[in-house]
């Protein structure tokens, strides 16, 4: 997994929009870094968002290393759709 994802690449790891993470950032709900073409979201923060949201869905708890398997496949499978692949 990257040091930090995008917002579209976060969007996608939680099944959001990238425009529903830009205004979860600008309320404070999630932490980032601000670039001149938008925001990056931190490894660690990508993390506690992935692992809430997959606790939830699974009430099953994932370490670290399978959470980054898992946004590594999401982040790869809309890669891949996006090019056409």
């Amino acid at each position: 997994m990257r040091d930090s994802l995008s917002t579209e690449q976060l969007g996608w790891v939680l099944g959001r929009s990238a425009n529903s993470i830009r205004d979860e950032i600008r309320s404070g709900d999630i932490e980032s870094a601000r670039i001149p073409s938008g925001f990056r979201i931190p490894k660690a923060e990508v993390l506690r968002l992935a692992r809430e949201k997959a606790e939830a869905e699974t009430d099953r708890k994932l370490s670290d290393r399978d959470l980054e398997r898992l946004i590594d496949e999401v982040i790869a499978s809309n890669e891949a759709a996006g090019s056409g692949l």
